[in-house]
Protein backbone atom coordinates (compact mmCIF):
# COMPACT_ATOMS: atom_id res chain seq x y z
CA UNK A 1 0.00 0.00 0.00
CA UNK A 2 0.71 3.87 -0.46
CA UNK A 3 0.70 6.34 2.14
CA UNK A 4 -1.09 9.30 1.24
CA UNK A 5 0.61 12.80 2.41
CA UNK A 6 -1.97 15.31 1.41
CA UNK A 7 -2.16 17.38 4.81
CA UNK A 8 0.15 17.71 8.10
CA UNK A 9 -2.17 15.62 9.50
CA UNK A 10 -1.34 12.93 7.76
CA UNK A 11 1.87 12.94 9.57
CA UNK A 12 0.84 10.64 12.62
CA UNK A 13 2.41 7.88 14.31
CA UNK A 14 -0.10 5.46 12.13
CA UNK A 15 1.17 6.62 9.00
CA UNK A 16 5.19 6.93 10.58
CA UNK A 17 4.78 3.45 11.60
CA UNK A 18 3.85 2.21 7.94
CA UNK A 19 6.75 3.95 6.17
CA UNK A 20 9.42 3.61 8.60
CA UNK A 21 8.55 0.05 9.94
CA UNK A 22 6.58 -1.66 7.29
CA UNK A 23 8.30 0.08 4.12
CA UNK A 24 5.56 1.31 2.24
CA UNK A 25 6.19 3.96 -0.29
CA UNK A 26 4.88 7.89 -0.09
CA UNK A 27 2.53 9.98 -2.58
CA UNK A 28 1.41 13.47 -2.46
CA UNK A 29 -2.31 14.04 -2.57
CA UNK A 30 -4.18 16.54 -4.96
CA UNK A 31 -4.27 19.38 -1.74
CA UNK A 32 -0.60 19.28 -1.37
CA UNK A 33 0.36 19.15 -4.74
CA UNK A 34 -1.92 22.22 -5.21
CA UNK A 35 -0.72 23.67 -1.76
CA UNK A 36 2.82 23.02 -2.88
CA UNK A 37 2.46 24.77 -6.77
CA UNK A 38 0.85 27.94 -5.54
CA UNK A 39 3.35 28.24 -2.35
CA UNK A 40 6.36 28.05 -5.01
CA UNK A 41 4.86 30.28 -7.54
CA UNK A 42 4.07 33.07 -4.90
CA UNK A 43 7.66 33.04 -3.19
CA UNK A 44 9.31 33.37 -6.10
CA UNK A 45 7.14 36.00 -7.59
CA UNK A 46 8.00 37.71 -3.89
CA UNK A 47 11.18 37.16 -4.58
CA UNK A 48 11.51 38.79 -8.30
CA UNK A 49 9.22 41.39 -7.13
CA UNK A 50 10.36 42.97 -3.80
CA UNK A 51 13.74 44.48 -3.72
CA UNK A 52 16.21 44.35 -0.75
CA UNK A 53 15.17 40.95 0.82
CA UNK A 54 17.19 39.16 2.78
CA UNK A 55 15.93 35.63 2.85
CA UNK A 56 18.68 33.13 4.13
CA UNK A 57 20.24 30.76 2.14
CA UNK A 58 17.99 32.36 -0.37
CA UNK A 59 19.01 35.95 -1.29
CA UNK A 60 21.78 35.72 1.04
CA UNK A 61 24.68 33.48 1.28
CA UNK A 62 24.51 30.66 4.45
CA UNK A 63 26.31 30.58 7.73
CA UNK A 64 28.57 33.67 8.22
CA UNK A 65 28.01 34.65 5.18
CA UNK A 66 24.12 35.42 6.14
CA UNK A 67 24.71 39.64 5.62
CA UNK A 68 25.84 39.44 1.92
CA UNK A 69 22.48 39.92 -0.26
CA UNK A 70 22.68 38.01 -4.06
CA UNK A 71 21.88 39.34 -7.11
CA UNK A 72 19.61 37.08 -9.20
CA UNK A 73 22.39 35.58 -11.17
CA UNK A 74 24.41 34.94 -7.79
CA UNK A 75 21.34 33.14 -6.44
CA UNK A 76 21.13 31.06 -9.30
CA UNK A 77 24.99 29.85 -8.76
CA UNK A 78 24.54 29.44 -5.06
CA UNK A 79 21.22 27.06 -5.79
CA UNK A 80 23.02 24.93 -7.98
CA UNK A 81 26.19 24.57 -6.07
CA UNK A 82 27.09 20.89 -4.92
CA UNK A 83 27.09 20.23 -1.33
CA UNK A 84 30.87 19.97 0.04
CA UNK A 85 30.32 17.46 2.21
CA UNK A 86 28.70 14.33 2.44
CA UNK A 87 29.49 13.02 5.92
CA UNK A 88 31.28 13.38 8.62
CA UNK A 89 30.46 10.86 11.03
CA UNK A 90 31.29 6.96 12.10
CA UNK A 91 30.39 4.05 14.07
CA UNK A 92 27.49 1.23 13.26
CA UNK A 93 24.94 2.62 10.49
CA UNK A 94 21.54 3.65 11.72
CA UNK A 95 18.66 1.16 11.08
CA UNK A 96 16.31 1.41 7.92
CA UNK A 97 13.50 2.14 9.79
CA UNK A 98 14.92 5.22 11.42
CA UNK A 99 16.68 6.72 8.04
CA UNK A 100 12.91 5.81 6.51
CA UNK A 101 11.22 7.89 9.21
CA UNK A 102 13.60 10.84 9.00
CA UNK A 103 12.88 11.16 5.24
CA UNK A 104 9.58 10.98 5.91
CA UNK A 105 9.31 13.33 8.04
CA UNK A 106 11.28 16.22 6.34
CA UNK A 107 8.35 16.34 4.09
CA UNK A 108 6.16 17.92 6.22
CA UNK A 109 7.67 21.38 5.40
CA UNK A 110 6.94 20.48 2.19
CA UNK A 111 2.95 19.37 2.02
CA UNK A 112 2.32 21.87 4.79
CA UNK A 113 3.59 24.80 1.51
CA UNK A 114 5.72 26.69 4.42
CA UNK A 115 8.89 25.51 2.83
CA UNK A 116 8.20 27.12 -0.70
CA UNK A 117 10.23 23.82 -1.87
CA UNK A 118 10.12 23.03 -5.96
CA UNK A 119 7.97 20.02 -7.02
CA UNK A 120 10.96 18.73 -8.34
CA UNK A 121 12.73 17.93 -5.16
CA UNK A 122 9.81 17.36 -3.08
CA UNK A 123 8.95 14.49 -5.40
CA UNK A 124 12.93 13.42 -5.51
CA UNK A 125 13.06 13.25 -1.51
CA UNK A 126 9.96 11.31 -1.51
CA UNK A 127 11.07 8.85 -4.22
CA UNK A 128 13.46 8.02 -1.71
CA UNK A 129 10.69 6.18 -0.30
CA UNK A 130 9.97 3.89 -3.24
CA UNK A 131 12.27 0.97 -1.89
CA UNK A 132 15.81 2.22 -3.53
CA UNK A 133 18.87 1.38 -1.54
CA UNK A 134 19.31 4.19 1.58
CA UNK A 135 21.56 6.72 2.44
CA UNK A 136 23.78 5.36 4.63
CA UNK A 137 23.71 7.52 8.17
CA UNK A 138 26.34 6.51 11.08
CA UNK A 139 25.29 6.99 14.28
CA UNK A 140 28.55 8.64 16.42
CA UNK A 141 29.23 12.24 15.58
CA UNK A 142 25.75 12.95 13.71
CA UNK A 143 25.35 15.49 16.74
CA UNK A 144 25.56 19.41 14.96
CA UNK A 145 23.89 22.87 14.30
CA UNK A 146 20.50 21.69 14.36
CA UNK A 147 20.23 18.44 12.05
CA UNK A 148 23.14 19.43 9.29
CA UNK A 149 24.72 16.81 9.16
CA UNK A 150 22.12 14.22 9.22
CA UNK A 151 20.77 16.05 6.31
CA UNK A 152 24.01 16.52 4.48
CA UNK A 153 24.10 12.61 4.62
CA UNK A 154 20.52 12.23 3.62
CA UNK A 155 20.07 14.96 0.81
CA UNK A 156 23.58 15.35 -0.44
CA UNK A 157 22.93 13.66 -3.92
CA UNK A 158 20.24 16.44 -4.20
CA UNK A 159 22.26 18.94 -3.79
CA UNK A 160 23.31 20.49 -7.20
CA UNK A 161 22.77 20.75 -10.46
CA UNK A 162 19.15 19.79 -9.64
CA UNK A 163 18.88 22.06 -7.45
CA UNK A 164 16.66 25.26 -7.55
CA UNK A 165 16.35 28.50 -5.90
CA UNK A 166 15.73 28.24 -2.10
CA UNK A 167 15.59 24.57 -2.61
CA UNK A 168 19.12 23.33 -0.65
CA UNK A 169 17.70 25.25 2.44
CA UNK A 170 14.74 23.28 2.32
CA UNK A 171 16.81 20.34 2.62
CA UNK A 172 19.58 21.03 4.86
CA UNK A 173 17.74 23.37 7.47
CA UNK A 174 15.36 22.94 10.33
CA UNK A 175 14.71 19.71 12.21
CA UNK A 176 13.45 17.48 10.35
CA UNK A 177 14.87 14.39 11.97
CA UNK A 178 13.51 14.79 14.97
CA UNK A 179 10.35 14.20 14.70
CA UNK A 180 10.79 10.30 13.19
CA UNK A 181 13.05 9.74 15.48
CA UNK A 182 10.56 10.82 18.35
CA UNK A 183 7.73 8.89 16.45
CA UNK A 184 9.74 5.69 16.37
CA UNK A 185 10.69 5.96 19.88
CA UNK A 186 6.98 6.04 21.09
CA UNK A 187 5.70 3.60 18.97
CA UNK A 188 8.31 1.00 20.61
CA UNK A 189 7.81 2.25 23.95
CA UNK A 190 4.37 1.78 24.19
CA UNK A 191 4.87 -2.05 23.31
CA UNK A 192 7.79 -2.01 25.34
CA UNK A 193 5.59 -0.66 28.09
CA UNK A 194 3.05 -3.13 27.71
CA UNK A 195 5.53 -6.02 27.73
CA UNK A 196 6.92 -5.06 31.01
CA UNK A 197 3.83 -5.07 32.77
CA UNK A 198 2.94 -8.47 31.77
CA UNK A 199 6.19 -9.13 33.06
CA UNK A 200 5.70 -8.24 36.31
CA UNK A 201 2.58 -9.34 36.80
CA UNK A 202 4.38 -12.99 36.40
CA UNK A 203 6.72 -12.01 39.26
CA UNK A 204 3.72 -11.13 41.57
CA UNK A 205 2.01 -14.67 40.57
CA UNK A 206 5.30 -17.12 40.91
CA UNK A 207 6.44 -14.59 44.01
CA UNK A 208 3.55 -15.76 45.99
CA UNK A 209 3.03 -11.76 46.70
CA UNK A 210 -0.16 -10.06 48.03
CA UNK A 211 -2.25 -8.23 45.43
CA UNK A 212 -3.66 -5.66 47.33
CA UNK A 213 -1.24 -2.48 46.13
CA UNK A 214 -2.65 -3.46 42.39
CA UNK A 215 -6.77 -3.79 43.85
CA UNK A 216 -9.15 -2.17 41.44
CA UNK A 217 -10.12 -0.25 44.69
CA UNK A 218 -7.82 1.64 44.91
CA UNK A 219 -8.49 4.19 41.79
CA UNK A 220 -10.74 5.46 44.26
CA UNK A 221 -7.87 6.75 46.30
CA UNK A 222 -5.16 7.46 43.84
CA UNK A 223 -5.55 10.40 41.69
CA UNK A 224 -2.95 9.96 39.25
CA UNK A 225 -4.50 8.39 36.19
CA UNK A 226 -1.58 6.41 35.08
CA UNK A 227 -1.34 4.40 38.42
CA UNK A 228 -5.19 3.69 37.38
CA UNK A 229 -3.67 2.23 34.33
CA UNK A 230 -1.08 0.78 35.72
CA UNK A 231 -3.81 -1.07 37.70
CA UNK A 232 -5.40 -2.00 34.84
CA UNK A 233 -2.33 -3.40 32.85
CA UNK A 234 -1.39 -5.32 35.77
CA UNK A 235 -4.96 -6.84 36.68
CA UNK A 236 -5.05 -7.47 32.71
CA UNK A 237 -3.18 -10.73 34.17
CA UNK A 238 -3.94 -10.86 37.47
CA UNK A 239 -7.37 -10.87 37.72
CA UNK A 240 -7.79 -14.93 38.02
CA UNK A 241 -4.89 -15.38 40.31
CA UNK A 242 -5.01 -17.73 42.49
CA UNK A 243 -5.09 -16.76 46.39
CA UNK A 244 -3.39 -19.62 47.80
CA UNK A 245 -0.36 -19.54 49.79
CA UNK A 246 -0.86 -15.63 48.98
CA UNK A 247 1.23 -13.54 51.22
CA UNK A 248 -1.33 -11.73 53.82
CA UNK A 249 1.02 -9.22 55.13
CA UNK A 250 3.21 -6.50 53.10
CA UNK A 251 4.99 -7.59 50.08
CA UNK A 252 8.85 -6.16 49.71
CA UNK A 253 8.98 -2.55 48.75
CA UNK A 254 10.37 -3.97 44.55
CA UNK A 255 7.01 -4.94 44.79
CA UNK A 256 4.47 -2.88 46.62
CA UNK A 257 5.11 0.15 44.59
CA UNK A 258 5.23 -1.34 41.04
CA UNK A 259 1.75 0.48 40.96
CA UNK A 260 3.46 4.19 41.50
CA UNK A 261 6.85 3.24 39.33
CA UNK A 262 4.66 1.83 36.51
CA UNK A 263 2.29 4.91 37.00
CA UNK A 264 4.94 6.79 36.50
CA UNK A 265 6.67 4.97 33.59
CA UNK A 266 2.93 5.47 31.60
CA UNK A 267 3.33 9.19 32.56
CA UNK A 268 6.88 9.50 30.75
CA UNK A 269 5.25 7.70 27.90
CA UNK A 270 2.49 10.15 27.45
CA UNK A 271 4.72 12.95 27.19
CA UNK A 272 6.34 11.48 25.12
CA UNK A 273 3.95 10.30 22.50
CA UNK A 274 2.59 13.85 23.09
CA UNK A 275 6.11 15.43 22.36
CA UNK A 276 6.49 13.00 18.94
CA UNK A 277 2.77 14.36 18.18
CA UNK A 278 3.79 17.71 18.21
CA UNK A 279 6.66 17.49 16.10
CA UNK A 280 5.46 15.05 13.62
CA UNK A 281 2.97 17.81 12.76
CA UNK A 282 5.10 21.43 13.34
CA UNK A 283 6.67 23.26 10.43
CA UNK A 284 9.92 23.12 11.61
CA UNK A 285 12.17 24.84 8.65
CA UNK A 286 14.37 28.03 9.09
CA UNK A 287 13.40 30.20 7.75
CA UNK A 288 9.16 28.97 6.87
CA UNK A 289 7.25 31.74 3.62
CA UNK A 290 3.92 33.17 4.47
CA UNK A 291 1.89 33.34 1.94
CA UNK A 292 -0.24 36.84 0.80
CA UNK A 293 -3.21 35.52 2.48
CA UNK A 294 -1.14 35.50 5.52
CA UNK A 295 0.93 38.28 4.76
CA UNK A 296 -0.12 40.13 2.17
CA UNK A 297 0.77 41.51 -0.08
CA UNK A 298 3.26 39.08 -1.31
CA UNK A 299 3.89 37.54 1.83
CA UNK A 300 7.18 37.00 3.74
CA UNK A 301 9.76 34.64 4.97
CA UNK A 302 10.68 34.47 8.55
CA UNK A 303 13.33 33.14 10.76
CA UNK A 304 11.80 30.24 12.95
CA UNK A 305 14.18 28.45 15.61
CA UNK A 306 13.41 25.42 13.83
CA UNK A 307 16.97 24.26 14.51
CA UNK A 308 16.22 23.21 17.73
CA UNK A 309 13.45 21.20 19.52
CA UNK A 310 13.81 21.18 23.28
CA UNK A 311 11.20 17.99 23.64
CA UNK A 312 12.89 15.97 21.16
CA UNK A 313 15.66 15.40 23.40
CA UNK A 314 14.30 15.98 26.64
CA UNK A 315 11.29 14.23 26.53
CA UNK A 316 13.93 11.24 25.75
CA UNK A 317 16.08 12.34 28.83
CA UNK A 318 12.80 11.40 30.97
CA UNK A 319 11.97 8.21 29.34
CA UNK A 320 15.67 6.63 30.17
CA UNK A 321 15.23 7.96 33.87
CA UNK A 322 11.59 6.53 34.36
CA UNK A 323 13.20 2.68 32.62
CA UNK A 324 16.25 3.45 35.24
CA UNK A 325 14.14 3.10 37.91
CA UNK A 326 12.25 0.49 36.39
CA UNK A 327 15.27 -1.60 36.50
CA UNK A 328 16.35 -0.85 39.97
CA UNK A 329 12.91 -2.72 41.15
CA UNK A 330 13.24 -5.67 38.62
CA UNK A 331 16.64 -6.24 39.56
CA UNK A 332 15.65 -6.32 42.67
CA UNK A 333 12.97 -8.70 42.43
CA UNK A 334 15.41 -11.36 40.01
CA UNK A 335 17.13 -11.35 43.38
CA UNK A 336 14.57 -12.10 46.10
CA UNK A 337 13.02 -14.52 43.65
CA UNK A 338 15.60 -16.65 44.09
CA UNK A 339 15.29 -16.34 48.05
CA UNK A 340 13.25 -19.15 49.14
CA UNK A 341 12.22 -17.44 52.40
CA UNK A 342 10.59 -14.29 49.92
CA UNK A 343 9.27 -15.88 47.45
CA UNK A 344 7.96 -19.19 49.03
CA UNK A 345 9.76 -20.79 46.04
CA UNK A 346 12.61 -23.57 46.45
CA UNK A 347 15.86 -22.02 47.68
CA UNK A 348 18.14 -20.51 44.77
CA UNK A 349 15.37 -21.97 42.42
CA UNK A 350 17.45 -24.89 41.72
CA UNK A 351 15.90 -28.01 39.94
CA UNK A 352 17.73 -31.44 40.24
CA UNK A 353 16.80 -33.64 37.73
CA UNK A 354 18.52 -37.12 36.48
CA UNK A 355 22.03 -36.69 38.33
CA UNK A 356 22.01 -32.64 37.27
CA UNK A 357 21.17 -30.08 38.81
CA UNK A 358 20.69 -26.57 37.13
CA UNK A 359 19.63 -23.00 38.65
CA UNK A 360 19.41 -19.35 37.88
CA UNK A 361 20.96 -18.08 40.72
CA UNK A 362 23.99 -15.95 39.28
CA UNK A 363 21.08 -13.86 37.37
CA UNK A 364 20.95 -12.27 40.83
CA UNK A 365 24.01 -10.31 40.06
CA UNK A 366 23.33 -10.22 35.89
CA UNK A 367 20.75 -8.58 36.76
CA UNK A 368 22.18 -5.11 38.88
CA UNK A 369 24.85 -4.97 36.32
CA UNK A 370 21.63 -4.11 33.32
CA UNK A 371 20.12 -1.91 35.86
CA UNK A 372 23.55 -0.11 36.53
CA UNK A 373 23.72 0.08 32.80
CA UNK A 374 20.49 1.54 32.36
CA UNK A 375 21.10 4.37 35.28
CA UNK A 376 24.59 4.82 33.36
CA UNK A 377 22.98 5.77 30.38
CA UNK A 378 19.95 7.54 31.94
CA UNK A 379 22.39 10.43 32.18
CA UNK A 380 20.62 13.47 30.63
CA UNK A 381 21.55 14.94 26.86
CA UNK A 382 21.92 18.60 27.03
CA UNK A 383 23.01 21.76 24.70
CA UNK A 384 26.84 20.75 24.76
CA UNK A 385 29.61 23.17 25.85
CA UNK A 386 31.23 23.10 22.36
CA UNK A 387 30.49 25.32 19.44
CA UNK A 388 29.83 24.68 15.70
CA UNK A 389 31.98 25.73 13.07
CA UNK A 390 30.91 30.10 12.74
CA UNK A 391 29.36 32.74 14.49
CA UNK A 392 26.09 31.94 12.53
CA UNK A 393 25.79 28.07 13.92
CA UNK A 394 26.83 28.53 17.48
CA UNK A 395 24.69 25.74 19.52
CA UNK A 396 24.70 22.34 19.19
CA UNK A 397 21.40 20.04 19.18
CA UNK A 398 21.89 16.61 21.36
CA UNK A 399 19.19 14.76 19.34
CA UNK A 400 21.92 11.69 18.14
CA UNK A 401 23.15 11.76 22.34
CA UNK A 402 19.60 11.23 23.46
CA UNK A 403 18.93 8.76 20.23
CA UNK A 404 21.85 6.55 21.22
CA UNK A 405 21.86 6.37 24.76
CA UNK A 406 17.92 5.62 24.63
CA UNK A 407 19.26 2.77 22.26
CA UNK A 408 21.15 1.21 24.57
CA UNK A 409 18.70 1.45 27.29
CA UNK A 410 16.10 -0.46 24.78
CA UNK A 411 17.80 -3.17 24.87
CA UNK A 412 19.28 -3.33 28.46
CA UNK A 413 15.69 -3.30 29.36
CA UNK A 414 14.92 -6.52 27.29
CA UNK A 415 17.55 -8.34 28.58
CA UNK A 416 16.80 -7.75 32.29
CA UNK A 417 13.22 -8.42 31.49
CA UNK A 418 14.08 -11.38 29.86
CA UNK A 419 16.12 -12.54 32.88
CA UNK A 420 13.19 -11.51 35.35
CA UNK A 421 10.65 -13.68 32.81
CA UNK A 422 13.26 -16.73 32.80
CA UNK A 423 13.87 -16.63 36.86
CA UNK A 424 9.72 -16.60 37.28
CA UNK A 425 10.06 -19.52 35.15
CA UNK A 426 12.76 -21.02 36.60
CA UNK A 427 10.66 -20.45 39.38
CA UNK A 428 7.37 -22.36 38.59
CA UNK A 429 9.44 -25.38 36.96
CA UNK A 430 11.33 -25.79 40.47
CA UNK A 431 8.07 -25.73 42.32
CA UNK A 432 6.13 -27.92 39.55
CA UNK A 433 3.34 -25.47 39.68
CA UNK A 434 1.43 -23.37 37.11
CA UNK A 435 1.09 -19.52 36.33
CA UNK A 436 -2.36 -17.91 36.31
CA UNK A 437 -4.38 -18.97 33.43
CA UNK A 438 -3.69 -15.34 32.12
CA UNK A 439 -0.18 -15.95 31.67
CA UNK A 440 0.54 -19.53 30.93
CA UNK A 441 0.87 -18.84 27.31
CA UNK A 442 3.41 -15.91 28.11
CA UNK A 443 5.18 -18.47 30.16
CA UNK A 444 4.90 -20.83 27.15
CA UNK A 445 6.41 -18.01 25.07
CA UNK A 446 9.14 -17.43 27.52
CA UNK A 447 10.23 -21.19 27.38
CA UNK A 448 10.81 -21.70 23.64
CA UNK A 449 13.64 -19.41 23.74
CA UNK A 450 14.85 -20.03 27.73
CA UNK A 451 13.64 -23.24 29.09
CA UNK A 452 13.70 -23.86 32.49
CA UNK A 453 17.38 -24.86 33.35
CA UNK A 454 18.19 -28.33 34.94
CA UNK A 455 21.85 -28.63 34.02
CA UNK A 456 24.97 -26.82 32.87
CA UNK A 457 24.45 -24.58 29.98
CA UNK A 458 25.35 -21.27 28.27
CA UNK A 459 22.38 -19.48 30.40
CA UNK A 460 23.61 -15.77 29.08
CA UNK A 461 23.03 -16.99 25.14
CA UNK A 462 19.69 -18.28 25.92
CA UNK A 463 18.67 -14.97 27.79
CA UNK A 464 19.87 -12.69 24.40
CA UNK A 465 17.69 -14.98 22.30
CA UNK A 466 14.88 -14.33 24.60
CA UNK A 467 15.57 -10.51 24.73
CA UNK A 468 15.53 -10.63 20.64
CA UNK A 469 12.43 -12.40 20.81
CA UNK A 470 11.60 -9.58 23.30
CA UNK A 471 12.38 -6.67 20.65
CA UNK A 472 11.17 -8.82 17.65
CA UNK A 473 7.53 -8.83 19.18
CA UNK A 474 7.92 -5.08 20.70
CA UNK A 475 8.09 -4.10 16.57
CA UNK A 476 5.89 -6.04 15.73
CA UNK A 477 7.36 -8.60 14.07
CA UNK A 478 5.58 -11.88 15.79
CA UNK A 479 2.47 -11.99 17.57
CA UNK A 480 4.52 -13.55 20.94
CA UNK A 481 4.33 -12.30 24.16
CA UNK A 482 0.67 -11.26 23.96
CA UNK A 483 1.75 -8.19 21.38
CA UNK A 484 -0.31 -8.43 18.19
CA UNK A 485 1.77 -8.89 15.19
CA UNK A 486 1.24 -5.60 13.11
CA UNK A 487 0.28 -5.76 9.87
Amino acid sequence: MTVILDSVEDFNLTNLRRVAWQGQPVRFGPAALARMKKSRADFLHMVDTVPGLHIYGVTTGFGDNAAKLLNAEERQTMAKHPSFIQSVAVGPEMPPRIVRAMIMTRLLNYVSGYAAVSLETAQAVADMLDGRPLPVVRRWAQDSEGELHQFFNLYHHLMGEMSQVRDQNALRNGSGCSAGILGDMALRTRRRVQLATRVFALSIDVGHMGTQPYDPALKSVLIDPFEHEAIDLLNRDLADLSGDDRREYQSPISWRILTRVLGHLLHSLSRLEWAADITLTQVNDNPVYLGPDAAPPYGRCITTGGFHVPQAYQMVNWMKAAWADVAAIAARQVALLHNGEVSRLPHRLMIQKNGRRGSTFFFSTTAYDMARRIQDEAAPATIPLYVGHDTQTDTIFPLFQAWESENSVSRYVDLLLAMLAATASQGLAAANSEPAPSLRAFVEDVRRHFPPVDGSRDMGGDIDKLADAFGAAVMGGSDAFGLPKLD
